[in-house]
């Protein structure tokens, strides 16, 4: 097991920032995500900690010792990519092999101790009876778990896996997530994995850092960052579909009204009591996931309808449905049963659950409460 610290890292490429001032600590043992869509700097992050980029600025500290200026060989970490590299005129056995053959390496395990960890990582990829191809004889998904089974066959200190799995096959790639953390708590071995995929996140991750542009926006444990993300950005990044986002502008008589709505929407009177003491007294950005909006009886003049529109698409997957519900102003998206679904081009009344809002400052877009 191994601990990493990064260290005010900044990186610039034709004067675009990829990384401003990225610091972040990687605790012994545990499976950290970079969560972040592309060109976040999750790819940078991961080169740079083995070698392959330097950075302008800061330090990258492996288990107390600076290795910021070491070549990738020296680091002793393992590495795989999102786009499989494989060497096309050696058969899957001799591509899972190669890193235990290296100069630097291949006096650490005998021929026998090798030829087991080729077999049992080959297996545990399914890929155990492909040992005799070569890779023009492979389809893409099958060279992915070969390239993963290339970085998994080592037990470095640390494994850094940037999109590993992402031209798998959804069932595969499904089985894949619990199989690598089954792996990474066996072996123990602090491991780095980069995704743009909040399920592969939210369910793999001990911790997670959502990344933005360069910047760290928040770390915290996955059910954390989730019910409590720091401001809009990851409030809306870590939710899908997205959380759906209001305008609400403080009155005189100490409630809000918003924007998009067909009737008055309540602040509880505890929220409102939290804005007064924070000093809130002005507009403000309510957020309300999909999941906490239900439909409501239009044709019972239900009081509880807050927002009355044309449902402009469906999408069904299995027992939950997404609608999205086009008003005056604004779409908004709820996610319901499917056996409650409406038609297409349908008029519907939807009910904000009020104990169910977040607040954000719409000039730092952080979180009030």
């Amino acid at each position: 097991m191994a601990k990493l610290k990064l260290i005010n890292i900044n990186k610039k490429f034709d004067n675009v920032t990829a990384l401003n001032n990225v610091s972040l600590e990687l605790i012994e043992g545990e499976l950290f995500v970079l969560f972040g869509a592309s060109g976040a700097g999750k790819s940078t992050i991961i080169n740079i900690i083995s070698g392959i980029e330097k950075p302008d600025s800061g330090k990258v500290i492996l288990d107390d010792k600076d290795i910021t200026q070491f070549f990738p060989q020296q680091r002793d970490t393992s590495i795989a990519f999102e786009n499989y590299i494989l060497y096309p005129f050696m058969t899957v056995f001799q591509n899972l092999l190669f890193p235990l053959e290296s100069p630097i390496r291949k006096m650490e395990y005998s021929k026998k101790e090798k030829e087991k960890r080729v077999k049992d990582i080959a297996n545990m990829l399914d890929i155990g009876e492909l040992l005799n191809r070569y890779p023009n004889e492979l389809s893409g998904g099958q060279k992915q778990r070969v390239a993963l089974g290339r970085t998994l066959v080592r037990e470095p200190k640390i494994y850094l896996l940037d999109e590993p799995i992402a031209h798998l096959d959804a069932k595969l790639r499904h089985r894949m997530h619990s199989e690598l953390k089954k792996i990474q708590l066996k072996k123990g071995i602090t491991t780095l994995y980069a995704t743009p995929d909040q399920i592969e996140a939210l369910s793999m991750a001990d911790r997670i850092c959502v990344l933005n542009k360069g910047n760290i926006e928040q770390i915290g444990k996955p059910d954390d960052v989730y019910n409590n993300p720091i401001n809009l950005y990851v409030a809306t990044f870590i939710c899908k579909p997205p959380m759906n986002i209001f305008d609400a502008e403080y009155q005189e008589n100490g409630e809000y009204t918003f924007t998009g709505t067909s009737q008055k929407v309540l602040i509880r009177p505890e929220d409102q009591k939290l804005l007064k003491a924070k000093g809130i007294n002005q507009k403000l950005k309510v957020g309300i996931r999909p999941v906490d909006i239900s439909l409501t009886q239009l044709e019972t003049k239900d009081e509880h309808t807050h927002i009355q529109g044309k449902v402009v698409r469906v999408e069904t997957i299995g027992q939950i449905s997404i609608i999205t519900v086009e008003t005056n102003s604004t779409e908004v998206k709820a996610k319901i049963s499917s056996d409650q679904r409406p038609e297409l081009n349908t008029t519907v009344g939807l009910e904000l659950r009020n104990d169910c809002f977040y607040f954000f400052d719409p000039t730092t877009t952080l979180r009030i409460c």
